[in-house]
This record gives C-alpha cells, structure tokens and sequence, in this order.
C-alpha cells in the first residue's frame, strides 16, 4: 500500500503531467491555414513583418502571408546560399560560405550594389555572419574563435576574445543573430552563447541541441521533437506549443509572434498559418 507521502508525490506528478498535455494542446485552435505554396526548399526564413523567404541551393524566393511571391533572386556565378538573414527587411543579407561572400538584397529582393568579398577584408575563414544595427555585419570567424563587427563602410569596429578560451572548450556553432543590443551565437553542444554589442560574453543560454531559433521580447521560439518550443529568459519558463502537422514530415518552423505568422516547411510545400487570439 502507499503510503500519505508517496499518494501525496503521485498527485503532484500526475497534476504536472496533465498541466504539460493540456499546455501542449490548448493552442491547436490557435491557428488558421491561410495558404499552402507547392515548392521545394532547403530551408526557409521569416521576417517580423510575416514575409517568408524560400532557399533552394542558389535561389531565394519572398513570399507574403498570402501566399504572393514578392520577388526571387539567383546568382549562380556566387554558388549555393548559406543562409539568409532577413532580420532587417529593407536589408536582406544572403550568405555564400563556399565562395566567401555577402551580398544584401532590397525588399524585392534587387541586389544593393555588389557582392562582398571576405577574402579582402581577412575573413575568409568566416562560417557564420548576420546583419548588426545601423548596417554593420557580424561575422563568426574561425581563424580566431572570435565574433567580428564590421560597419557600414566594412571597417572592423569590435571583436569578441578568443571564444574558445572563455568558454574553456571548443565551440562549434550553427547559427548567429542579432536581437535588441545582443549577439546571439548557437552552439549545439553548448548552448547559446549571449554577447553584448562591443562583443563582450554576457552569459550562455542552456538550450542544446538547437539548429536555427527566432527572438521575440524575452522569448526564444525554436522547434525541437514535433513541438514549437518557448524558453522566457527572465523567468526561465518553458512552454509547448502544439502546431498543425500531417502526414508529410516537417522539415522546419518559423514562428513570428509580432505578425501572427506560422510557417511550416514540409519537403513539397510550405505551409502558412494565421495566429488568432
């Protein structure tokens, strides 16, 4: 027979167990269908104002919430994109590892001037860059385990240490943004590394595991084991999110709290969903 304490622990275990389903759950309501768009993409990219941005090898194409398509852009001469940070619509910042350079591209996706070459500014060895306040760029480099600011006239205006040395071990980071006056550097095996804007180490996040996430307020949205997933960085909350999926395997989600945007990649189609209250 059990006994008062262990009915008592079996209570709270079931009360817990029962609070997690019904947290996972209550949000399947939430959202609405408002578009599916027949496509193959490697991977897909969201912006605040509820733009999608499909990437297939050297090809990005920009979608609205209706499914729309604002514009695409292809330049084989620079080969396969990277990655896209549309963090700043108006600015879009396309990534080419294999060739060494960046280019930004406009709201429709028209190239603003020509491509940067890493090569000429010693950051050839860069894997991870994203776009920084007032049109700078930051930049992951592996020469030196270190984060590198650029400005608008690509001048180096601050740089991180030597990565590896404050954290003690080895990094191998994923993915790199910037989000109100913080540097947000991903690595799995870590966590989420936090620097402020001079490029100073401010604290690491302990998220493991993570490819790709999106910031809202204190909130980091990220998907992880069929689940849209919130982590509140001041009260250290977590939270499931129950989002529509079918048969088709889910490649990727955006998730974009400020435009009532849900994205689901599958391997055919990108799905679109409207967030209601």
């Amino acid at each position: 027979m059990l006994s008062n304490l262990n009915r008592h622990w079996l209570g709270v275990v079931c009360i817990v167990l029962l609070t997690l389903v019904s947290n996972a759950q209550s949000t399947e309501g939430k959202f609405k269908k408002v578009m599916v768009i027949d496509t193959k993409a490697n991977y897909f990219t969201t912006d605040y104002l509820g733009f999608s941005y499909l990437i297939n090898d050297d090809q990005i194409s920009k979608y609205d919430k209706a499914g729309t398509l604002i514009g695409s852009f292809s330049d084989k001469t620079l080969g396969s994109i990277t990655l896209v940070d549309a963090s700043n619509p108006l600015r879009t910042l396309v990534f080419y590892k294999d060739f060494g350079k960046v280019l930004f591209l406009d709201d429709v996706l028209g190239p603003i001037g020509s491509s940067i070459s890493l090569e000429s500014l010693a950051l050839d060895q860069s894997i991870l860059c994203c776009t920084s306040n007032n049109d700078g760029i930051w930049f992951y480099d592996t020469q030196g385990f270190q984060l590198k600011r650029l400005d608008r006239n690509l001048q180096l205006t601050h740089a991180s240490g030597y990565i590896n040395q404050i954290m003690g071990v080895d990094i191998n980071p994923n993915f790199l943004i910037e989000y109100n006056s913080f540097v947000y550097l991903n690595s799995p095996e870590t966590g989420i590394l936090v620097f402020d804007l001079y490029g100073a180490y401010y604290k690491t996040i302990p998220l493991k595991g993570l490819g790709r996430f999106q910031l809202s307020g204190d909130n980091i949205f990220y998907y992880k084991d069929g689940l849209l997933k919130s982590y509140n960085q001041k009260s250290f909350e977590e939270y499931d999110m129950k989002i529509p999926e079918g048969e088709e395997k889910t490649v990727s989600v955006g998730y974009e709290k400020q435009s009532r945007l849900l994205g689901i990649l599958k391997e055919n189609a990108l799905e679109l969903y409207d967030i209601k209250d």
